[in-house]
């Protein structure tokens, strides 16, 4: 009893871990770029990094000469460019069925675009309003199709200081946990018989090829 206790806190605490989310949130301002790891409630900031402390370098230490190895005869261009093709063959169909599990798990959960069109005349900020309003309407729908956006909001707007176009951006993606190992479970699996049979395959055009 004790046991299937213990395997049932188990099973729940998987299941919970994967339901957390993990991704990156990207933002782009007058400032720069910056990029955040998301996992979770917590946010690890990778760009832009803090520059390290220089150390003094370590004398290398004179390498022993390696001996020479016995060289192997080249396999034929023929016989590598088959094997390349049969293990391309074989994983395409694996990779291109987990790439389309990632894309639909994957969510954006915040996409905000703000363009500010601004200058001293009148006129020419007016004229940029426009172009900044025409250039974000063709670049707001094609993303919103291409991805599931939970909070998304994209404006316009007009400012008569600004020095000419500013472009603010800020992105957040998320996948679950589950959803990401169970993918990559998936397809280690599935890449492995494949690579296997694809060897298996090599082998028998070898010894068909040896016997001809």
């Amino acid at each position: 009893m004790k046991a299937v206790f213990i395997l049932a806190v188990i099973l729940l605490v998987l299941l919970l871990l994967g339901q957390v989310r993990v991704g990156g949130r990207a933002e782009f301002n007058a400032e720069g770029f910056f990029l955040w790891l998301r996992l979770g409630r917590f946010r690890i900031k990778i760009l832009p990094m803090k520059p390290r402390a220089e150390r003094p370098a370590k004398p290398r230490k004179a390498k022993k000469p390696k001996q020479p190895e016995p060289e192997k005869p080249p396999v034929p261009l023929p016989e590598k460019l088959g094997g390349a093709l049969e293990y391309a063959k074989a994983l395409l169909p694996v990779a291109l069925e987990a790439a389309g599990r990632m894309w639909r798990g994957l969510r954006v959960d915040v996409l905000e675009l703000e363009l500010t069109a601004g200058g001293s005349d009148p006129a020419d900020a007016a004229m940029l309003y426009g172009y900044a309003n025409a250039a974000l309407g063709g670049l707001w729908f094609p993303l919103t199709t291409a991805f599931r956006v939970k909070d998304g909001a994209a404006r316009v707007k007009l400012d008569f200081d600004a020095p000419g176009m500013t472009v603010y951006g800020t992105a957040e993606l998320s996948i679950k946990i589950g959803t990401a190992v169970w993918t990559g479970l998936r397809a280690g699996w599935n890449a492995l018989f494949r690579v296997l049979a694809a060897k298996k395959r090599l082998k028998l055009k070898r010894r068909q090829r040896k016997a001809a």
